[in-house]
């Protein structure tokens, strides 16, 4: 750790203000990654609206509508 340290001292404080941010962004994809907990993801996928078959016969109606469209001839 203190070899860290003394290369983070010879550094300009351009250069430290990198590492910072690039701690920052190591630190902050820590975080998402362990609240991406599998049990999160499966009640995500449980909560993905499912069509019955009723909404389905909408769809089926109205290709049977579009098929019978008489398209107009030049």
């Amino acid at each position: 750790m203190s070899d860290i340290v003394i290369k983070y001292n010879k550094l300009n404080k351009i250069a430290r203000q990198e590492v910072n941010d690039f701690l920052d962004f190591l630190i902050s994809r820590q975080k998402t990654i362990k609240t991406n907990s599998f049990s999160t993801y499966k009640n995500k996928i449980l909560n993905v609206s499912v069509w019955s078959g009723d909404d389905c016969k909408i769809f089926a109606e109205n290709q049977k509508q579009f098929n019978q469209w008489n398209i107009q001839e030049w």
